[in-house]
């Protein structure tokens, strides 16, 4: 961090983004070219595996970064709702959420939609 400290509600990002895009999408990737796999399983993998094959290299990674643009999004409205700024049906109240004793609600959406930018997510 070179000395200066992250704010908690941009570690809190941070550390999502990294566990998303750094760990649970290659999971994804890695589950979906394996090709040792057995096509002829009937579960989501091996039906999303058996589709992906038919496409082109290029094509398959078309889709594995659309599902980055899937993943952030998803992060974005569950982070939206604690926030107070995203408002699924059903959900009337407004959150709290703490992290080490201070609250850090309010942006954590904007801060996960800058990272993702800077990251080139939406590109």
């Amino acid at each position: 961090m070179s000395g200066i400290e992250m704010k908690k509600d941009e570690l809190i990002v941070t550390a999502l983004l990294s566990e998303l895009l750094g760990h649970t999408l290659p999971y994804y990737i890695s589950n979906l070219t394996d090709s040792a796999k057995l096509a002829g399983d009937d579960d989501p993998y091996s039906r999303a595996r058996c589709a992906l094959r038919k496409l082109s290299t290029a094509d398959q990674e078309k889709i594995f970064n659309f599902l980055k643009v899937v993943i952030v999004d998803t992060a974005s409205s569950v982070l939206g709702t604690l926030d107070g700024t995203y408002f699924p049906s059903n959900i009337q109240g407004d959150f709290t959420l703490e992290y080490e004793g201070d609250e850090i609600q309010g942006s954590l959406q904007d801060e996960l939609i800058s990272k993702a930018e800077e990251m080139g997510v939406y590109k």
